[in-house]
Parts: C-alpha cells; structure tokens; sequence
C-alpha cells in the first residue's frame, strides 16, 4: 500500500490512500457474520416468546392456585389474626405472590420479632413467626411488657397474666424527655433481672419488683416476703452471688431479713425483720449490731401488688 502526501499553496491537503478492493472471499465473510448475528437475535426473540407463553401458562393453570396458608410459631397471637394481617385473599396463583409484602404487614404486629415467609410448591405458602418474649413489665401511666432487649412492645391487656417482675420509678414524661437516662435506667434493671435468671437460689430466683432510680441505682423486691434489697449500679454477679450465701445463713439461724444493702460490693448491710416493734441492722464484715425502729417493708410491697392487679 503507497501513501502519498502534497503541499499546494503552504497547506497539507488529505493524504491519497489506496483501499484494497473486496473480492468475493470478503463479501462471503461479512455475510457469514451477518447470518450468525440475525441466528442469536431469532433464537432469543424465540425462547423469550415461549418463556411469555409457559409463564402464562402456569399463571392460569388452577394446579399453583394457594389453597393453603400454614402458620407456625404463634403462641400468643392467635393464628386468625395473622391470616388477617398476612391477607393472602381469593386463592392467588403462587407465582404472583409478593413473600417481601406478606412479611412486612406481619410484623407491624408488637408481638411479633420477625417472620420468614416462603413459597412450598405447588399450592401453599409457609409462614413461620418469632414472637416476642415479654421478660418483665414496665410501669407508666399504663403497663407495658419489654423483652430482654429492653424493646417496650405492647400494652398489658385486661385478659393478660402479671406473672412477671415490675420495673418501677419511670414516667412517661422522663421517658420522653430524657431517652437516654431512661434507657440507660431500663438496661441496668434488666441487666439485674438476666443475671438473676441463671440462679435459682433465694432471693435471685423470685425477683417481684425492681426498683430504678437515677440517685441510688437498682433495687429490688422478693416476690414471698417482699425484702428490699439494693444492689447499686453494678457488680450484679458478684452481688448476687454473695448475697445467696448471706441469704443461706440467715435461714440456717432463723432470720428474717427486711431489707439488704449491697450496693457497696464490699460491705452488705442486713436489716432483720423487726421483733416487738424494732429491727436490727447488722453489717455483714463486722458482724456488728444495732437497733433500728421501723415496719416491715414486705407488707407495702404486697399491698403494692394487690392494688394493680385488683386495677
């Protein structure tokens, strides 16, 4: 190939090429690859037409039709609301069942932590719940239950069972206005209450009331004889197991005990149930005595208990 360049008048003009000249072996080539594209392009225009006839297909076949919605997990929510929330309605085909939409309107549900909904071939859908585990209730104006994650989930019903610890000494107001300190409040009761459940010596294992209180920490009350007993703001394993042991050795000599304070790790305080009128403190290092005048305070506790659920 020769490549020839001219100058008239001070100016470059175009280079003069010579472009080869196609034969037939060149025209036989770019009409091969013309075939081979227009082959692809007919086969996908043919799959994707008989991909749109089998999908429709299966949209009206009766056999994919939903003609069972199974439920599992639900204990507390009854099954009839959930089919209600889940609102597979009129035997949808299965195919145009939207699984993420299901699941979104089951959990608006309090009681209910999360879902897994699935597809089982050829006619059912799979529903399967998690629901919450109220672990104690919180007092407001109203009763609310709150899970082990410090999740206030539902308000207690009037056909609801009270069977569980109260966490006292919030209102709503310092809950709205001070998030924070509630919170930080509401983990440290629940921190005490979860470390109590893996021992089931007395006093940890019939935990009746906790008591939160942004000065002196976390108290709380035995559920039989109503015994106050502050732990502070920390150290709760530690504490808990010490005072199972002081707790063995009141019974061994046959103290009733008021009201323990071991919000200092190192020195636990024992107030002994009080005799004609009076109580004894007793530091639980020294081993020291002293009287103190006072009333029980079981009783109050369990008039406490009396009034909410006669409320």
């Amino acid at each position: 190939m020769e490549e020839t360049a001219t100058v008239r008048d001070g100016q470059f003009l175009r280079p003069n090429v010579r472009r080869p000249v196609r034969g037939p072996e060149g025209f036989q080539e770019m009409l091969k690859k013309t075939l081979h594209v227009s082959l692809h392009l007919l086969l996908l225009a043919f799959f994707s037409l008989m991909g749109h006839r089998m999908y429709v297909r299966l949209l009206e076949d009766p056999l994919f039709r939903v003609r069972e919605v199974e439920v599992e997990g639900c204990q507390k929510v009854p099954r009839e609301n959930l089919l209600s929330l889940a609102r597979v309605e009129g035997m949808p085909n299965l195919f145009t069942v939207k699984l993420k939409e299901i699941a979104k309107r089951l959990e608006t549900h309090p009681w209910i932590e999360y879902v897994v909904v699935r597809k089982a071939f050829p006619n059912k859908i799979s529903i399967q719940i998690k629901e919450r585990k109220p672990i104690a209730i919180l007092q407001l104006e109203e009763l609310y239950y709150i899970d082990s994650k410090g999740m206030i989930f539902s308000r207690v019903g009037d056909g609801d069972g009270f069977n569980y610890p109260f966490l006292t000494g919030l209102k709503r107001p310092s809950l709205e206005k001070d998030s924070e300190e509630a919170q930080r409040l509401i983990t440290k009761a629940l921190e005490l209450l979860l470390t109590g459940a893996r021992e089931t010596a007395p006093p940890l294992g019939d935990i009746s009331e906790i008591q939160m209180d942004p000065t002196y920490g976390i108290r709380y009350f035995t559920k039989a004889d109503g015994v106050k007993i502050n732990v502070g703001w920390d150290h709760y394993e530690e504490k808990l197991k010490r005072l199972s042991l002081i707790w063995s050795d009141l019974e061994k000599r046959g103290i009733s005990a008021a009201s323990i304070d071991s919000s200092d790790l190192n020195s636990i305080v024992v107030k002994k149930a009080s005799r004609g009128g009076e109580r004894v403190r007793r530091e639980s290092q020294g081993g020291q005595e002293r009287s103190d005048s006072g009333r029980a305070g079981h009783r109050d506790h369990q008039d406490l208990h009396r009034r909410r659920r006669s409320g």
